[in-house]
């Protein structure tokens, strides 16, 4: 059924939760009325109200918890392909059209960490620094640590803008340690993040920028070698 704006109820109820989060500045993790105040809220029915939810859930605005209830996502409304990345099909130029992308981005992401991060964000810095070598000590899988490395760095910028942008370039951490076998796991990714959070943690904005810029660039360096290698 359409309402004269020319979207469904389902539509429209979608449209009236996004106002009541955005209107509230909810954060991610911040828990969202239950389903029982939305239908009074709203005065819609019960599968109307549903509906919208999973919309809502596909669209990673809102997570469900089995148990606990209807929570604000962490992933704050990005689409898990924004870039469609999946239907680029050469596993291999991608890695390295993605880290060229990070190099432009992640450095200057790195001197403005060392600029602007709070005591609570390098406290986190450190706490995932000391897993991620820890995991990469016992020879576990560190990727989604490694991941969370960077998106820390990003947040601790104080832009926002930037810290969503790193959440999607990090679709690409998996395939670039893939490519690289985890050979550069202990010569690079260890050494150079020790680099980037000792600069982070002293304020050194030009250290951390040329640090995380050596990180990546010997990554894409190993890479571009074992491509030429293997078109040969």
């Amino acid at each position: 059924m359409k309402e004269d704006s020319g979207k469904t109820l389902v539509e429209l109820t979608t449209d009236k939760i996004i106002r009541y989060i955005t209107s509230r500045q909810l954060q991610p993790g911040d828990k969202v009325p239950t389903e029982a105040e939305f239908l009074e809220k709203f005065a819609v029915s019960r599968g109307t109200l549903r509906e919208a939810f999973k919309i809502l859930i596909a669209r990673n605005i809102l997570e469900s918890r089995q148990g606990a209830g209807t929570f604000i996502s962490e992933k704050q409304g990005i689409p898990d392909d924004p870039l469609g990345l999946t239907f680029i099909y050469d596993d291999q130029m991608l890695a390295l059209d993605m880290i060229d992308l990070r190099l432009m981005i992640e450095p200057k992401a790195a001197q403005l960490a060392a600029a602007n991060a709070t005591e609570e964000q390098k406290k986190a810095l450190i706490e995932v620094m000391n897993t991620l070598e820890e995991r990469i000590n016992n020879g576990e899988p560190y990727v989604d640590i490694d991941g969370k490395f960077h998106q820390l760095i990003a947040e601790a910028t104080g832009n926002k803008v930037i810290g969503n942008l790193t959440y999607i370039l990090f679709t690409s951490i998996e395939k670039n340690i893939e490519l690289t076998l985890n050979n550069l796991s202990v010569t690079n990714t260890l050494y150079y993040h020790r680099k980037i959070l000792d600069a982070i943690l002293n304020g050194r904005i030009f250290d951390a920028c040329n640090f995380m810029t050596s990180h990546l660039s010997l990554i894409r360096e190993y890479m571009y070698e074992n491509m030429s290698k293997d078109k040969a």
